[in-house]
């Protein structure tokens, strides 16, 4: 049954992450890794960041609104449970950072893991971000009978979730350009044969 919650994000946040997942499905280890002269990120850096940011935006929100309940999942990040920053061995002062901020230095020497990896830990964020969405939209498809504290953090959740949305749109635009750069082709390109 369809909620009727006061926008439609979830169905936005299903199409862009198949969009980027389907997009980076197609890449070559070469292709996620490449970056222009003078260039500090790649497209891997791309996929890796927006995998972190919705990580950590689904743990912040459950650590700052703990009114939502425990059946809205534990607020610790993927990252951080399956220790991912030692895994693929990131420099300690990238380990606690989604990208955001990161110096041009840092970020062109972080090791972006083999694109499966990758592209499954983005995957598994963004199944985290659409099971967050759909149960935020059941449980409150409006503000009605929400106490004014929590009715202020919800808001600030939609807010940000729409944030997150327009973020995605803006890095899928950015890895197009960068495969456009190695291919000749962008996503409004017929691909010749």
């Amino acid at each position: 049954m369809t909620s009727l919650a006061m926008y439609d994000v979830l169905y936005s946040f299903k199409d862009i992450h198949k969009v980027i997942l389907e997009f980076a499905k197609d890449l070559t280890e070469d292709q996620l890794h490449w970056r222009p002269r003078g260039y500090s990120t790649s497209i891997g850096f791309h996929l890796w960041h927006l995998a972190r940011e919705s990580d950590f935006l689904i743990a912040i929100i459950l650590t700052r609104t703990p009114q939502l309940g425990p059946d809205f999942g534990e607020p610790v990040e993927i990252w951080e449970r399956e220790k991912l920053a030692e895994k693929w061995r990131f420099p300690t002062e990238a380990s606690a950072t989604v990208g955001t901020g990161m110096s041009d230095e840092v970020a062109s020497t972080l090791p972006i893991p083999p694109k499966k990896e990758l592209v499954d830990y983005l995957q598994r964020s963004y199944d985290a971000v659409e099971c967050f969405v759909e149960r935020l939209d059941e449980r409150y498809p409006n503000f009605d009978n929400v106490e004014d504290e929590l009715k202020r953090k919800l808001m600030n959740v939609r807010l940000n979730l729409l944030v997150f949305l327009s973020h995605d749109c803006r890095h899928l635009g950015m890895m197009e350009c960068l495969k456009g750069l190695q291919t000749g082709f962008g996503s409004a390109t017929e691909k010749r044969k």
